[in-house]
C-alpha cells in the first residue's frame, strides 16, 4: 500500500540507519528557478509514483482546466517530464514537489515547471493509476514540524536572516552558508522546523528524538516581493 502523508514517510526513516532510505535532492539550482515561480506560494504539492526500469517515474497525471465552477480534463501530464524543485526516490517510488500557487476545493494549481514558470491544475483526486497521488502540505502546516528546511538556496544571494522573534521589527543577524545557525554559540548540528507563526517560520536544532526540539530562532518565509525563501525537506528521524 502506497504511503499517504508526509508524516508517514517521515516516520519510515526512524526504523533504521539503513544507507537506502530517502534522501531529497534538488533538481534546479537557485539560478535555474523563475522568480515568479516562488511568488504567491501557498504550499508545496507533493507527487507520488512508481519507478520504471530507468528509475524515472512512470505515470502521468490529468490536467485539468476552470471551467465556470467546474473542471473539465484537458491533457495528460507525464511526471518524468516535469520539472520539480525537489524530490526524492526510495526502492520503486518516486516523490517530487512542486510549488503550489492557487487551491479550489480538491484542485491545486501549482508550478509544473519551476525554470519556465509554467503551471497546472491538477486534482488531489488524482483519476490516475493507484500507485499514483498527490498531496498537499499548507507552508503553515504542522506536518512540516521535524522536518528539515533548506535556508539557502531560495533565498537572493543565498543569504537569510534569523529572528529572535516572529516579527520584521525583532532583533536579526543575517544566515549564509559561511554564516550558518548557532545556539548559544555553538553550530547547529542537525536544524528541522518547529512551528509557523504568520510570515515567519521557526527552526530549532535536534538533540535527540526524545527530547523536544530546542529553539534557535524564526526565519522570514517569503522576502518583501512575496517570493518563498524556504523550502522544507525530507529529514531521517534516526
Amino acid at each position: 500500500m502506497f504511503l499517504s502523508s508526509l508524516s508517514a514517510l517521515v516516520l519510515l526513516t526512524a526504523s533504521s540507519a539503513r544507507a537506502d532510505l530517502p534522501h531529497e535532492r534538488f533538481f534546479l539550482s537557485r539560478e535555474e528557478i523563475s522568480e515568479e515561480a516562488l511568488r504567491g506560494v501557498i504550499g508545496i504539492a507533493i507527487i507520488h509514483t512508481m519507478t520504471g526500469p530507468d528509475y524515472q517515474p512512470t505515470a502521468s497525471l490529468p490536467r485539468f482546466a476552470p471551467r465556470g465552477d467546474d473542471f473539465v480534463t484537458e491533457t495528460a501530464l507525464p511526471l518524468k517530464q516535469l520539472r520539480a524543485i525537489s524530490g526524492w526516490d526510495w526502492d520503486y517510488f518516486a516523490f517530487r514537489k512542486f510549488p503550489v500557487i492557487e487551491k479550489r476545493g480538491e484542485y491545486l494549481h501549482i508550478v509544473i515547471d519551476a525554470h519556465t514558470n509554467e503551471r497546472a491544475w491538477v486534482s488531489l483526486n488524482t483519476q490516475a493509476p493507484q500507485e499514483t497521488g498527490v498531496q498537499f502540505v499548507p507552508l503553515d502546516s504542522p506536518e512540516w514540524e521535524w522536518n528539515g528546511i533548506e535556508l539557502y538556496l531560495l533565498a537572493s544571494q543565498g543569504q537569510t536572516r534569523l529572528y529572535n522573534a516572529p516579527r520584521p521589527e525583532a532583533i536579526s543577524h543575517p544566515l549564509s552558508p559561511l554564516k550558518p545557525p548557532r545556539r548559544n554559540g555553538a553550530l547547529i548540528g542537525d536544524l528541522r522546523i518547529m512551528k509557523t507563526r504568520g510570515k515567519f517560520m521557526q527552526i530549532g536544532e535536534l538533540l535527540s528524538l526524545d527530547e523536544p526540539l530546542a529553539p534557535v530562532g524564526w526565519v522570514p518565509i517569503t522576502d518583501e516581493q512575496g517570493r518563498l525563501l524556504v523550502w522544507p525537506v525530507l529529514a531521517p528521524m534516526c
